[in-house]
């Protein structure tokens, strides 16, 4: 016999013989037997299964803006900016890579700011500033190690680097080839690691230069940058 079946045989209304002269009284409603409820430890083994109540799943506090420098919005004059924040699933939308993501988490990352001017200009039409924390200075090591070692995924086909260094920040420059399309712009990316910060820039326009794109990165990230030969 199943539980549902003798919890129904307890249920069952009792039968008795009813002696003459005595009244009787009517009978009882039947009532609806409630399933078990589960053990406690079960219940709490479920909860910590599903990591209610344990603060080591919790996201840490956020990184504060002080903490990720980005050009100021007067940077870029005349053209409007944005500023949002960046997870990892954000950032893993650079590049074409299967766990991507959970690299980036893996090498400490904390949070990121973005301020991206767009728009018409003379100078520049498109720049994209990144700051990004790590909890250690490897973290960011690794980061901009790998975005070198992937900069095909990240930049494109062809796409050529050159070595920045300054004396609190060392990365890359990486030169898009341009595309074959009319009175197309030139475009320019540089991603340092600065202590436990990588500093990310991205310049497109009719005056994208080198030398603009690592005086742009000194404002960004108060790094002194010296300027690819």
């Amino acid at each position: 016999m199943s539980r549902f079946a003798r919890f129904g045989a307890l249920a069952a209304p009792l039968r008795f013989r009813v002696r003459p002269g005595l009244r009787v009284l009517p009978a009882l409603p039947r009532f609806r037997v409630l399933p078990a409820l589960p053990r406690l430890g079960v219940l709490a083994a479920l909860l910590a299964a599903s990591g209610c109540g344990q603060q080591g799943h919790q996201p840490g506090p956020g990184v504060s803006s002080a903490a990720l420098p980005v050009l100021a919005a007067s940077a870029v004059p005349g053209v409007p900016s944005a500023t949002t924040r960046l997870t990892t699933a954000d950032l893993a939308k650079d590049a074409a890579i299967r766990g991507l993501a959970a690299k980036i988490a893996s090498w400490g990352y904390l949070g990121g700011r973005q301020r991206t001017f767009q728009g018409e200009s003379h100078r520049l039409t498109l720049v994209i500033s990144r700051a990004l924390m790590f909890r250690a200075a490897v973290g960011a090591e690794r980061y901009a190690a790998f975005v070198r070692a992937h900069q095909a995924a990240f930049f494109g086909a062809s796409v050529q680097a050159q070595r920045l260094s300054g004396q609190s920040a060392a990365g890359w420059l990486f030169t898009p080839p341009l595309c074959a399309c009319h009175l197309a712009n030139p475009a320019l990316i540089g991603v340092l690691s600065s202590g436990s910060r990588v500093i990310w820039l991205e310049i497109n326009g009719p005056r994208a230069t080198p030398a603009l794109l690592v005086g742009l990165l000194d404002s960004a990230g108060h790094v002194a940058v010296a300027r690819p030969g």
